[in-house]
């Protein structure tokens, strides 16, 4: 039964998205990566069927990313939110591939399905800082602290504003830099509504959150 309903929620989970991706004109590249830009993730905002988005910025090559990602992932399990992976750098490029190669397998081993999207490059350049640094200029609000770096989450709203643009310093004082869930407690999670019932779906990656 509990790979039956599985299925079945994968299943719907795939038919609502891709409504949702069809709607902000959000299409594949090569790599059957969803592209996307600043505006057609205020597009998925606004058209999700969950209270909040979030958006995890990530690299495969960054550490404190894989670290936390379980914990990013987890939101989406306890919390009525939608969580998407964002990849940042220049699409069709080795390291996107490599990306890919990790959440089949990382997928496989939870039963779950990563939402990835990736961003698209930065005036047709395969720049991954450039492409990176305009697009948290344009959905980092003047009240948060604009830091180029990783592993950040950023949450909107069903109107597509920005409530939250997290980095580092939210986590310079906790006392082990591989668990951010300390920060998720205090910043991210009262942002958030909690679900009234787990669905069960043979999986159970809580992570504590």
């Amino acid at each position: 039964m509990k790979i039956f309903l599985f299925f079945f929620i994968i299943a719907f989970f795939n038919k609502s998205h891709a409504q949702i991706y069809s709607k902000c004109n959000i299409t594949k590249n090569q790599q059957e990566l969803h592209v996307v830009d600043y505006e057609k993730i205020k597009c998925l905002a606004v058209n999700s069927t969950k209270k909040n988005t979030i958006i995890y910025t990530f690299g495969i090559w960054c550490k404190p990313c894989i670290y936390h990602l379980p914990q990013a992932l987890g939101l989406e399990l306890n919390y009525e939110t939608d969580v998407y992976v964002l990849i940042i750098d220049p699409e069709n490029s080795s390291l996107v591939t490599r990306a890919i190669n990790f959440f089949k397998e990382y997928d496989e081993k939870y039963q779950l399905q990563t939402k990835i999207l990736l961003l698209q490059d930065f005036e047709g350049k395969r720049s991954r800082s450039k492409k990176y640094k305009s697009f948290l200029a344009k959905i980092t609000p003047s009240n948060f602290e604009n830091i180029n770096d990783m592993s950040k989450y950023i949450v909107l709203n069903k109107k597509g504003e920005t409530l939250l643009v997290t980095n580092w310093k939210d986590s310079k004082d906790d006392p082990d830099w591989t668990d951010d869930k300390p920060m998720l407690r205090r910043l991210v999670i009262p942002l958030l509504t909690k679900k009234n019932v787990l669905e069960d779906t043979g999986s159970d990656n809580s992570y504590g959150l």
